[in-house]
Formats: C-alpha cells, sequence, structure tokens
C-alpha cells in the first residue's frame, strides 16, 4: 500500500508524542490542540478581569490548565500567545522538557523544512524559544497481510 502524506505525518506525530512521553516530557499537539493554549489565554485573562487583587503572574502560575500553556508568568503566557497567533501553522508540538526548558517542534517524514517553517524557527530563536526538528524515516510503501479468521467465505 502506497502512504499519502497524511498518513506520513500521523505515524510521525505518534512516533514524536510517543518520544516525548517516554522521556517525561509536557507536550501538546498544537496542530489539534492550538485552541485550548489559546482558551487558557482567555480564561485566565477573565478570571483577572473579575479578581484584580491577584496579580496575573498569580493567575498563571496557578492555573489549572498550566500543563496546556506551560508558562509561568503572564507575559511568557502573552509572548506565546501572540507567537502562537501568527506561527503556530509551522510547528507540530510545544513541549517543556529538562524542567524548565520549553522548545517549538517540527514534526517531520523526510526533515526538509519550508521556507515559512525556517522563518518561524528565526522568529521563534529572536524570542528565545528552542526549536526542535524531530525527524522520521517513514517508507513510502508498507506491506500487510488480511485474513479472514472465520465467517463465510
Amino acid at each position: 500500500m502506497i502512504l499519502q502524506q497524511e498518513d506520513k505525518d500521523a505515524i510521525v506525530a505518534i512516533v514524536a508524542s510517543r518520544y516525548f512521553s517516554e522521556q517525561r516530557w509536557r507536550w501538546i499537539n498544537l496542530k489539534k490542540d492550538l485552541q485550548k493554549v489559546m482558551k487558557t489565554f482567555e480564561e485566565i485573562k477573565e478570571q483577572y478581569n473579575k479578581y484584580p487583587y491577584m496579580s496575573r503572574d498569580w493567575y498563571v502560575e496557578n492555573s489549572a490548565t498550566k500543563g496546556i500553556h506551560m508558562c509561568d508568568t503572564w507575559e511568557e503566557l502573552s509572548l506565546l500567545i501572540e507567537f502562537l497567533r501568527d506561527y503556530a501553522q509551522y510547528f507540530d508540538f510545544m513541549v517543556k522538557y529538562e524542567g524548565r526548558r520549553k522548545a517549538f517542534c517540527i514534526a517531520s517524514h523526510d526533515g526538509k523544512l519550508t521556507y515559512e517553517q525556517e522563518n518561524a524557527i528565526t522568529v521563534a530563536s529572536r524570542l528565545g524559544c528552542n526549536v526542535i526538528v524531530f525527524s522520521v524515516e517513514v517508507p513510502n510503501s508498507i506491506e500487510f497481510d488480511m485474513v479472514q479468521m472465520g465467517g463465510e467465505t
């Protein structure tokens, strides 16, 4: 069976997410869960507006959704949201590893980057963010067997 581009992308995403989990990194799939990150920002902003006697940093630090946005301060969260609004489509994952290091990840089956991805990496680097290119060698086709185990032939 010939694998389509979407099949290869799905295989790479599965391998990357398993690797992140095995390393005990916190991670979020930006292709699937970007809106969750955006929603946490809006929720924190709303909480602060309702109860401004606590600092914005306090709301970020004590957020029940901290595992989603992975930020410690309001400034960090605001910069993250601004960056994601413009560049999230060029990354596949956001990960937090080695305790505090945050990185954006491009998952690839061929290691090749588009001009837009290269530009997004440059912007991420200027903001002090690490970028990981997670490359998996995926074949163009796979073999499989299908055996009927009972029923009518």
